[in-house]
């Protein structure tokens, strides 16, 4: 397991173990079975410094000053010890207290009362506050371990759990390996909250300017508050009363810290939110966050200062700071709907559409739910004062009733809006990816694959205007607009920024702020290019939703746009391709411009490829054949590498030759390293665009040139051959054909190349050429071959090798198609 996740699942561990005991505490006391403790003890020690809000304790005998001897029986060392022996006992329970008056040893048994708070404020603000906070602050981490602003996001969200904590509640009162540990936690989680909350708001959604500035700036707050939570830490856990560890920093001082630290997470927000230069998807997430967090913390922080700068005392205010602490339920709410709806940490990308729509729903209906209860809760609470008449409780109740029906209908209008902005289809990447390849395989006219790209992208992505524009000598054109009407006469000419960046980079763009895309209303373009040029462009509008495009979203239409480009420029050979059949009528004519539509498949350039030298060569049996070969530039340098031979003959081996070669560079695009996988899905598309009697042996592999690491998996081709000096390597690792079973998995396996290695790749129609006792060449042939071109260069040796073979045939007719690519490690 990660280290990341290892500390996650501690922190998560001690977590659950502290919050569910404070849970417990919290339930005891609303079910009334949480008793107070009735004296305070404190220096010197063990003295009475305190009595409880009843006077039970002061009728019982106890008096201010007193010096405790024992409690139930045993001499305390600290208040844990007091604690302890309330938290076994229940309300209306004696608890015995021996004191020493003149002297003498007096025991006093005092009754127990017990722990009463609002229904409404417990549930809210210590149960559904608390473990709201918990799960999504673990989510957010658990989905990016390694990203700091999720751990921000962690660090504030568990340390708003214990921000409201009443005293009277005292962890210390659980058995001594939780309850130390509770109060220590506590400690270091109030200060990360305050500590992160200040980080999240410098650094999200890009670094404040301020903290450019001054970078030490920060760290003024950050030292004193950790360092200090922890020494108040490790006294919570370890000192006794007996022996006290003094204040490390005045509390004042670090109540003010506190303060504006979190004062500081608002300053940088809002003047990020204010910034013109500051992204408008980042000023929407701002917007949310901003406010929500004002909302849900603004009447407590300003109740909270006036009390400490005003009425020099700690945090107090009464209902009206109990209602405020109740409003910041809101905040881990408005958290969460920036991280999964606002996608600001990007962790939306685990979810499909369809779990989001449905979580989006789910939430409309818990926060119904939720206001709903709180109104009514709200009502009880204040009517439970006991100092409210009942004209006015039955006014109060009225008016919770009121609420309640308005949130109904409330509700039903952001159902609506959710409806809206959540579509109830959900999108499966794989899916739309085999039915577009499905469909753009068979279709030959150029705007009836249009017409089926754009509706695919509309219907899986919601996306209301979609121009495609095609080139048209040195300009490009609207070929087909959905969603509103383009002006006939408009066109943007090759020299135009947005074309050249799409030339050059071969790569969705963010089209928000191009002048020349401007009447198009684009927010992404997806480029339309074949091998050699770009063909066109297809620019997407805004989403219905209103939402931005994910990096999810940008790799599903980049591999839909390669795709279509792809069948675009097969479209058009086979558009040209019926153009001349009908006009030559020569079944020669027919099978010449089918081997220049094949020839045409075949690389024309070699992407350069450090540490590699390389070359293919295919010579058909006919007029058109069925083997194939290929080069794909890869990301980060890396090259990939095919070669496959189809089953049969001719035009039906030529035309899944095209469509082996559609779905390899389709597929290669967002592969990445699993070429399993990436065989997998090529068999699975072969074998739903072929007869059942048609399949291919293909071999792929990727070099890497940085590690000279060759990994590779073959489905059922002869075994490239890998030459170091005397020794043959046989690539075998793989499984069958391609096309021959609807289910078929691959296995993958890795060589590590050295200078001087030599690859062979090769089809059947070298190896089994025959001369005319119809012997065959053989694979020890082409191995002697291949060696005696010791130092020639790869295009030379193909030449070579077929010479040889040809040689060996004597004028034998070729009766199989003859594919080599040559690779030598440099």
């Amino acid at each position: 397991m990660p280290r990341h996740y290892r500390l996650l699942l501690f922190l998560f561990l001690v977590v659950i173990v502290c919050q569910g005991t404070f849970t417990i505490d919290v339930i005891r006391g609303l079910d009334g079975d949480y008793p107070l403790q009735p004296v305070t003890l404190g220096q010197p020690w063990p003295s009475i410094t305190g009595l409880g809000a009843s006077p039970k304790a002061f009728d019982a005998g106890l008096r201010l000053g007193d010096r405790v001897i024992a409690i139930e029986g045993r001499p305390p060392t600290s208040e844990s010890d007091l604690a302890q022996a309330v938290h076994s006992k229940h309300p209306g329970d004696l608890l015995k207290i021996t004191v020493d008056h003149g002297g003498k040893p007096v025991q006093i048994q005092t009754p127990l009362e017990p722990f009463t708070t609002w229904w409404s404020f417990s549930l809210i603000t210590l149960i559904f506050m608390p473990w709201l906070s918990i799960l999504l602050g673990f989510w957010v981490a658990a989905m990016r371990p390694r990203d700091s602003r999720a751990w921000l996001v962690l660090g504030i969200l568990v340390g708003l759990s214990q921000v409201v904590r009443p005293g009277a509640l005292d962890p210390r009162g659980w058995p001594s390996a939780i309850g130390p540990m509770a109060v220590a936690f506590r400690e270091l989680a109030a200060a990360a909250w305050a500590i992160c909350m200040m980080l999240f708001g410098i650094y999200f959604p890009q670094r404040w300017r301020a903290d450019r500035r001054l970078p030490w700036a920060k760290w003024i707050f950050i030292v004193p508050l950790t360092v200090d939570a922890f020494y108040r830490a490790a006294r919570e856990a370890t000192s006794h009363q007996s022996a006290p560890w003094p204040p490390l920093i005045p509390e004042g001082i670090v109540a003010a810290l506190s303060m504006s630290a979190v004062g500081i997470f608002f300053m940088s927000l809002a003047s990020k939110y204010y910034d013109p230069a500051l992204a408008p998807d980042d000023r929407r997430r701002l917007k949310v966050i901003y406010w929500g967090s004002t909302v849900a913390m603004g009447p407590s922080f300003v109740l909270i200062l006036y009390s400490i700068l005003v009425l020099h005392r700690g945090a107090s205010g009464g209902d009206a700071l109990a209602y405020s602490m109740m409003a910041m339920a809101l905040f881990p709410v408005t958290m969460a709907y920036v991280i999964v709806v606002g996608r600001a940490l990007d962790v939306r990308m685990i979810l499909r559409t369809g779990m989001q729509y449905g979580l989006a729903r789910g939430g409309v209906r818990v926060i119904q739910a939720g206001l709903a209860m709180a109104a009514i809760f709200l009502a009880l609470s204040m009517a439970e004062k006991g100092h409210v008449s009942k004209p006015m409780q039955f006014l109060q109740i009225s008016v919770a009733v009121m609420l309640v029906v308005r949130v109904r209908k409330v509700g039903e209008r952001l159902r609506l809006w959710v409806d809206r902005r959540f579509f109830r289809e959900a999108y499966n990447a794989e899916q739309i990816l085999s039915e577009l390849s499905e469909q753009v395989r068979s279709i030959l006219s150029t705007h009836e694959l249009l017409e089926t790209v754009t509706r695919k992208i509309s219907e899986s992505l919601h996306v209301g205007h979609i121009v495609v524009m095609l080139r048209d000598g040195g300009v490009f054109r609207p070929a087909l607009a959905t969603g509103y009407a383009i002006p006939a006469d408009y066109e943007l000419p090759s020299n135009a920024p947005a074309i050249t960046q799409l030339r050059q980079s071969r790569a969705p763009i963010d089209a928000t702020g191009q002048p020349d895309l401007a009447p198009l209303d684009a927010q992404l373009v997806l480029p339309l290019a074949s091998r050699k040029e770009l063909l066109g462009f297809i620019s997407l509008g805004p989403k219905k939703s209103r939402e931005p495009y994910s990096p999810g979203d940008t790799n599903l239409l980049r591999t839909v746009a390669a795709q279509t480009g792809l069948a675009l420029e097969n479209s058009r050979l086979s558009e040209a391709f019926a153009g001349e059949v009908a006009k030559r009528e020569t079944l020669h004519r027919e099978i010449e411009i089918a081997r220049e539509v094949q020839q045409r498949l075949f690389p024309q350039t070699l992407p350069q490829v450090a540490a590699l030298e390389y070359a293919g060569h295919c010579r058909p049996a006919s007029g058109v054949g069925g083997d194939y070969y290929d080069f794909l530039a890869l990301s980060s340098g890396r090259l990939g590498l095919a070669i496959g031979d189809i089953s049969g003959k001719g035009i039906p081996a030529a035309l899944l030759m095209a469509s082996l070669q559609a779905s390899v560079r389709g597929q290669s695009l967002s592969a990445g390293n699993d070429i399993a996988g990436l065989m997998t899905n090529v068999n699975h598309l072969v074998y739903g665009a072929s007869p059942e009697n048609r399949y291919a042996t293909f071999f792929y592999a990727q070099f890497d040139p940085a590690t000279r690491r060759l990994v590779y998996t073959n489905g059922g081709h002869n075994p490239p051959m890998l030459l170091r000096g005397d020794e043959v390597i046989l690539l075998e690792t793989g499984g069958p054909p391609v096309g021959l079973f609807p289910i078929a998995k691959y296995q993958q396996a890795e060589v590590q190349l050295d200078p001087g290695d030599l690859l062979l790749f090769y089809t059947d129609g070298i190896s089994e050429a025959e001369n005319p006792s119809e012997e065959e060449w053989g694979e020890s042939a082409l191995i002697a071959a291949a060696r005696s071109c010791h130092g020639l260069a790869s295009m030379q040796m193909i030449t070579s090798i077929m010479a040889a073979a040809d040689a060996f045939a004597a004028g034998a007719p070729q009766h199989d198609d003859m594919t080599l690519v040559i690779a030598r490690v440099i």
